[in-house]
């Protein structure tokens, strides 16, 4: 690795060389604020009592041998964002020179020949010119069109939309290209030239601290994957494969990233984290050659081509793409990884049509019956991990089943006597899936599906709290607590067009109205029809008969007894009071323990072990070590246990709540996440589908 100090002027200057940014690099994209900062800088250079202005760093992958008669390719691993800008500045001040001949010393074709084209026949014709600058697939077109001052197909392009902001200031501010120019041979940078026989560039590029728009993890991953493979299979593959997956996700690559890498790990990298969680699972399973690599990105294109109907809600079997349309709906894309891989099983038939529909229904209905009996979304994750982490493909069905309903606390699958009581009786109009619910009641078990985007939800008993006489008669005697109790309840809510002419009419009156409930083709008002008034007996029957059809459609497996044998998992949300741990997975790393004495001394060692400065470090922490959960002296604690002929002492003499408690701090505390730690119980429980 060599190092050079120079101005940007001078490296661009570099005579027959080209800087090539390779196909794994992201596409251009600074932004109008990046340049007004940029030329700020440069204008405050141009001032004669500035010396220089430093802008960072430029990387670049050189080869050792190469033929002097031929263009020296200089593959950019870092700086490609403030070079294309610098090129597009130049490129805007040439332009506008040629506009305004004899005014400056800079010449366009100074500026032109010497930083932004290489002339190979030196005829001065622009179809000879070759780019100083080679971008990526998705800008280089749109940049060598625009350098030779070809017609442009599409002005929708960041890189015009920057080139012409510069135009624009530069004849808006009537700035001196001369003094432009100065300023920008007083910016400063460090090159530094990496061969590729010799060092290592994706160690380098992880080391680089430079300035402008920070990368995504989906960048860092794509150059962890291709940085330092040969020129031509690194272009194969990524036209083959990681173009394609960038072109039809977009904005959506990193969320595919992440949920295909949640899908291989069984567990959810933080998003800080998905880099570094990518490089460890690839370690383990790939070795760093191309034939592995293109095995690994064959397959993530295999996932992207699923993720993309998913996501677009573009799968041909109805029945399956009903539910990717719900599932975008109630937007639970924490579910993905889950359905990713049942997609995947299905579509490589290891899974049949009519399971996997059945597996999708069981998850809407765990949602459904979450969301109605109000319990934390939150949880859902972790209900996702238990499911990629303990299925058993070879019964598919029910072991999802099984997992499901194994759960308890928080990520408890609600049961038809919670899921009753909180239908009938719930704030169902404060839901943000309230329409999504009514929508669903109304077309279950239709061959026509109503679309309800022109409907609101009407309640029919007014909202306000000046009800007319006729509304206070019905209500009866105890009308205020009426009205207050079952409002926003399922059994007084339905869907029409109307909304607005309906008001606080009266019960008959909105049912005899035109376009009334007599007239909707909504099915929720069909039985509407047949009542003469509207009372709480009245809205309590039609709840009950919605729940009836509720149950339908979100219901519950009919598992009456899982196997002694079946795998139940402990979660930080569960109550851990009389708990009996059969063993526990920590890093990947199978543990068999005794009870939660010794699991909890297990951990903690562990944890230890992996890290001790940062165990060391955490414990000392004012947050734990005034918590006395450990100590270096054994008489300030009971119930003790030796950390591994360390000078720590554990203290043992806790409750299984404590234990959980100060587990959870220490793995946190260590930047651990919990998902690293799975438990395993003795036991399971009887489960009924009441």
């Amino acid at each position: 690795m060599k190092s050079d100090d120079s101005s940007i002027i001078q490296f661009l200057e570099l005579s027959n060389s080209q800087f090539v940014v390779p196909v794994y690099q992201r596409t251009y994209s600074w932004t109008k604020i990046n340049c007004i900062q940029l030329l700020q800088d440069i204008i405050k250079a141009s001032d004669s009592s500035n010396k220089t202005h430093f802008m960072g760093s430029i990387v670049y992958i050189t080869d050792e041998n190469y033929s002097v008669t031929r263009i020296k390719k200089l593959t950019i691993i870092d700086g490609q964002q403030r070079l294309t800008t610098i090129s597009l500045l130049l490129m805007a001040m040439a332009n506008y020179i040629k506009a305004h001949p004899d005014e400056y010393d800079t010449t366009a074709a100074q500026l032109i020949k010497n930083y932004l084209v290489i002339d190979k026949r030196q005829n001065n014709r622009s179809e000879d010119f070759i780019p100083k600058l080679s971008l990526t697939k998705h800008d280089k077109d749109f940049y060598d069109r625009l350098i030779k001052n070809y017609p442009l197909k599409d002005l929708d392009h960041n890189i015009y939309n920057n080139y012409q902001f510069f135009c624009n200031e530069i004849k808006n501010k009537e700035l001196d290209i001369d003094n432009l120019f100065n300023g920008i041979a007083k910016l400063w940078i460090v090159s530094i030239s990496i061969i590729r026989s010799q060092d290592n560039p994706q160690l380098i590029f992880e080391s680089l601290n430079s300035t402008g728009v920070k990368l995504q993890q989906s960048d860092l991953i794509r150059n962890f994957l291709l940085m330092d493979l040969k020129d031509d299979f690194q272009t194969e593959i990524y036209n083959s494969f990681w173009f394609k997956m960038e072109d039809s996700l977009q904005n959506n690559l990193s969320n595919f990233i992440r949920d295909y890498l949640t899908v291989k790990i069984s567990k959810f990298p933080s998003k800080s984290a998905e880099y570094n969680e990518f490089k460890k699972y690839f370690s383990k399973k790939f070795e760093r050659n191309e034939l592995s690599i293109e095995s690994l990105v064959k397959d993530m294109y295999k996932y992207s081509i699923l993720y993309e109907r998913i996501i677009k809600c573009t799968e041909k079997n109805s029945d399956i793409n009903e539910y990717f349309i719900s599932f975008s709906k109630l937007n639970v894309t924490v579910i993905y990884p889950f359905v990713l891989e049942l997609y995947y099983d299905y579509t490589n038939e290891k899974l049949s049509e009519k399971y996997f529909i059945r597996i999708l229904c069981l998850l809407e209905s765990c949602i459904i019956r979450r969301v109605i009996c109000t319990l934390p979304p939150n949880s859902i994750s972790k209900i996702i991990v238990s499911l990629l982490k303990d299925i058993d493909k070879d019964s598919y069905l029910e072991s999802a089943e099984k997992i499901l309903l194994s759960k308890k606390g928080p990520q408890r699958f609600p049961r038809n006597e919670e899921f009753k009581d909180s239908f009938l009786y719930k704030d169902m109009y404060s839901l943000k899936n309230c329409k999504f619910i009514l929508e669903r009641l109304v077309n279950y078990g239709n061959r026509e599906i109503l679309n309800i985007e022109s409907f609101s939800i009407e309640h029919i008993m007014p909202q306000s709290n000046n009800l007319s006489q006729k509304w206070i008669n019905a209500l009866g005697q105890n009308w205020e607590q009426i009205h207050t109790k079952y409002l926003h309840t399922i059994g007084n809510l339905t869907l029409t067009r109307y909304n607005g002419e309906m008001g606080k009419k009266f019960f008959t009156e909105k049912r005899d109205m035109q376009n009334g409930f007599k007239d909707s083709i909504c099915k929720l008002n069909t039985d509407l029809v047949k009542l003469d008034t509207w009372n709480e007996h009245e809205i309590l029957s039609r709840a009950n008969r919605l729940y009836d059809e509720a149950n339908l459609i979100w219901p519950i497996p009919n598992v009456e007894l899982i196997d002694e044998s079946y795998n139940m998992i402990l979660d930080f949300d569960d109550d851990w009071k009389n708990i009996k741990p059969k063993s526990f997975v920590f890093m990947g790393e199978k543990h068999n323990t005794k009870d939660m004495t010794n699991l909890y001394v297990q951990v903690i060692t562990e944890i230890y072990h992996l890290s001790p400065d940062s165990f060391y470090n955490t414990v000392t922490s004012p947050e734990l070590i005034s918590k006395n959960y450990i100590s270096k002296d054994p008489e300030s604690i009971r119930g003790t246990h030796t950390l591994s002929n360390t000078e720590y002492y554990i203290n043992t003499n806790l409750s299984n709540e404590s234990k959980k408690n100060y587990l959870y701090d220490l793995i946190k505390g260590v930047g651990l996440s919990e998902d690293d730690l799975t438990i395993y119980l003795k036991e399971s429980p009887i489960l009924s589908q009441n």
